[in-house]
């Protein structure tokens, strides 16, 4: 079958993975090899000296080794094997690995495939209290202070562990529009009482999830082991705005009528609504107003929030929104990390009685490393509460911790996640108000990170780039061709035009430009090869001994220009002459250019 696409080689067809070969299908694994080997030779792509015959070489040579990997395959995991060879990429797995790696594909696509349908998340929630460590003073019997060797022995032996806790979830699709998510818990722990011994909390709830339409949601969830009522949720959500309902109904209340007595409560079910609106018309910031009645008595939160994209590496301006993973995979690494980054604030007011306080919350997220840090303050009538935390999160896993510290003590978390199944630490440091204590356990694991960042993260980001920028310069030379060829003809048919202006400006000392070029903003190793001379497209764009270029898009759509690397900020850097003194201008690619100007004169 010539000029067909190895990858769409009909994978379930094991008579025409022999017909490749040439073989039947009783061919001996030795058979098979020598086959193979022997329509190597020959359609290999290197050893063919006319260039004519290499694309249909290349061509029929994958096609052989597909058949070859799907004929081994075949024999290992039958049909399956062979989707997997079509799925996967085997060329640079050695021979004596192949099984090895099919197998491990194998699983991978088990896994895949369970995910797909349950979606399963598992949470394991682990809890110690190593207070004994930081607030206990031991004695010995006759009442004298213990050394600090022997009060950190007695402290060692009461730390506990004062909380197991496990939960699963999973959710499948019942149909397009409807989930059915199921819910377990398992929980251990100490009492406030030490008498009364350790206790014991199971929970299994079911969630149907239904969604109306592209705006409209709706949920109701129950426990499945008690009757503990129904909670429901809708939300509605248009272009500026979020309304949610949020409400619970027991079974207590449909039996008031019969078993409610004079002078008793009337039982109401709780009720919460939720707004959001975005503020401005051009403005992220969102005001959000939560409305809760319950027995306990009413709450107000009001709450304004905003966030908001950066990218330092174009000319210090803010966009609107940030990009998706997929928009940062065309960016070029910065050497820091640092250059793509999120802000997010919030401010809030809650009114709830004696829980009445102000809130507020800032948080950075660094896009190209996966980080994410907050600090969050509370001030109300207990006191302050703050916290400090951070994040990284890869393609598969996270990693997080945290420290808080209010009237009531320190606490420490630690979160680790891989394909949804989590481990979470909680870990109470402190049961008494101790400032001194939270701040170090905050900056010890911070500077830590900091070590980590300078001599291990950031040598690599720089690596990282410089791959990326030879990649750039090879591709300029090796798949370009066609762009290069087109610029050289458009630099010609601007000569005539270009030499014209020059005349003219030398004729009346007007603005002649000697070098022009359009490249990446930063000088840095790699970049060597990546400029274009763009003096002769300057030049022709001179009238009047003037030179102006609208600003807010990139240069490189300019007759004569091109861009010589996707992903990188660029920079046009012009030396020109103008009434006989020397200027130079380095002007990023999104703003104007504007000439001659003072400020470009060289002293």
């Amino acid at each position: 079958m010539p000029g067909t696409d190895p990858a769409a080689l009909p994978a379930d067809d094991e008579e025409y993975l022999y017909s490749v070969l040439n073989l039947p299908k009783t061919a001996s694994d030795h058979e098979i090899r020598e086959r193979y080997r022997q329509l190597s030779i020959v359609f290999h792509p290197d050893k063919q000296v006319d260039e004519s015959r290499k694309e249909a070489a290349t061509r029929r040579f994958l096609e052989v080794q597909k058949a070859y990997e799907g004929d081994r395959a075949y024999d290992i995991l039958g049909k399956e094997g062979l989707l997997l060879v079509q799925s996967a990429d085997f060329r640079h797995v050695a021979e004596a690995e192949f099984e090895e790696e099919l197998r491990r594909q194998q699983r991978e696509l088990a896994r895949q495939r369970v995910e797909q349908a349950i979606h399963p998340k598992g949470n394991v929630t682990v809890g110690f209290d190593l207070s004994p460590l930081f607030d206990d003073e031991y004695e010995a019997e006759d009442g004298s202070p213990l050394s600090r060797w022997q009060n950190l022995q007695a402290a060692l032996s009461d730390v506990s562990r004062n909380k197991f806790s496990v939960r699963h979830r999973i959710q499948t699709e019942l149909n397009k529009k409807t989930w059915l998510i199921l819910s377990g818990r398992l929980t251990t722990g100490n009492r406030a009482d030490p008498r009364q011994g350790p206790y014991v909390g199971s929970a299994l709830s079911g969630t149907v999830r239904h969604q109306f339409s592209s705006r409209l949601n709706f949920e109701a969830t129950t426990s499945l082991l008690s009757l503990s009522g129904v909670s429901v949720k809708s939300t509605y959500r248009a272009e500026d705005y979020a309304l949610t309902c949020q409400s619970a109904v027991h079974p207590a209340l449909f039996l008031q009528p019969f078993t409610r007595r004079e002078g008793d409560a009337l039982l109401l079910p709780p009720l919460n609504v939720s707004l959001s609106r975005r503020l401005f018309p051009r403005s992220p910031a969102q005001g959000i107003l939560d409305l809760g009645f319950t027995p306990q008595g009413p709450r107000i939160t009001a709450t304004v929030a905003s966030s908001a994209f950066h990218d330092s590496l174009v000319d210090g301006e803010e966009a609107e929104e940030p990009p998706n993973s997929a928009g940062l995979m065309f960016r070029a690494p910065s050497v820091s990390g640092l250059a793509y980054y999120t802000t997010e604030w919030q401010f809030g007011l809650d009114l709830a009685g004696p829980a009445t306080g102000l809130s507020g919350r800032y948080g950075v997220s660094f896009l190209e490393l996966g980080v994410h840090f907050q600090t969050v303050l509370r001030l109300g009538f207990s006191g302050l509460t703050w916290l400090f935390g951070g994040e990284w999160r890869g393609e598969k896993a996270a990693v997080g911790a945290n420290v808080s510290a209010n009237v009531d003590g320190v606490m420490l978390r630690v979160d680790a996640t891989y394909i949804g199944q989590s481990l979470s630490l909680p870990i109470v440091l402190s049961r008494e108000h101790n400032d001194s204590l939270a701040f170090w356990t905050a900056v010890l694991p911070s500077t830590a990170l900091a070590l980590v960042y300078y001599f291990k993260l950031r040598p690599r980001r720089r690596r990282q780039r410089v791959r990326f920028l030879e990649d750039a310069r090879r591709q300029l030379r090796e798949e370009k061709s066609e762009l290069l060829r087109q610029w050289r003809e458009t630099v010609n048919l601007l000569q005539d035009t270009a030499q014209r202006h020059t005349r003219a400006e030398e004729a009346c000392d007007g603005l002649v430009v000697l070098e022009a070029r359009y490249g990446p903003s930063e000088e840095e190793e790699g970049t060597e090869g990546l400029e274009v001379d763009v003096t002769v497209p300057v030049q022709a764009l001179v009238n009047a001994s003037q030179l102006y270029i609208p600003g807010k898009r990139s240069k490189a759509g300019i007759p004569g220009f091109y861009d010589p690397i996707v992903g990188v900020p660029k920079t046009l850097r012009i030396r020109y002459k103008f009434r006989g003194r020397m200027h130079y201008a380095e002007i990023p690619d999104h703003m104007p250019v504007v000439l001659p100007l003072k400020d470009h004169l060289v002293e």
